[in-house]
């Protein structure tokens, strides 16, 4: 069975996420401070990310979820993240490409493990595998996604 929704293909799995052309934001697109605070993204709750700020947090939450169970504080976490190679690329593109940092917000309250929900079928093992599935294509994965007018959809048939 396959569905055919706004240009995106999607195939019967119970969870997709994949890359949909829609409408440019212009200046809606980029945040207009110095800094980009990414939001903890749940993928059971999302449904189209357009803003640079939307997909940045998706990616940043795909990282945060792979240590989410392996660390015991926010701030724990936010190490984690901040010296992990596949962050330290994300945001050395958005400060080259878009002249803005990724920050992350300064608390947490709650299970730490309940920071992100990604749900199990969109896993990837690194940032470049995830993108690569929602890209599916040879050209630069980060520079594809984060373009102004490409979505990144995701939810569940």
């Amino acid at each position: 069975m396959k569905k055919i929704r706004n240009k995106t293909f999607e195939t019967n799995s119970s969870s997709t996420h994949s890359l949909s052309i829609g409408h440019k934001l212009e200046n809606k697109y980029v945040p207009k401070s110095d800094d980009i605070k990414i939001r903890w993204i749940n993928t059971d709750d999302e449904t189209v990310l357009t803003t640079l700020k939307d997909k940045l947090s998706y990616l940043v939450s795909h990282i945060a979820n792979f240590y989410k169970y392996d660390v015991e504080s926010y701030d724990e976490l936010l190490e984690d993240i901040k010296s992990n190679c596949d962050f330290i690329e994300l945001n050395d593109f958005v400060i080259k490409k878009y002249g803005k940092r990724i920050t992350f917000p300064k608390s947490y309250k709650g299970d730490i493990e309940d920071i992100v929900n990604i749900n199990h079928q969109l896993l990837g093992n690194s940032l470049s595998e995830i993108l690569n599935d929602i890209v599916n294509t040879n050209s630069c994965y980060l520079d594809k996604v984060l373009e102004d007018g490409n979505n990144i959809e995701f939810g569940r048939d």
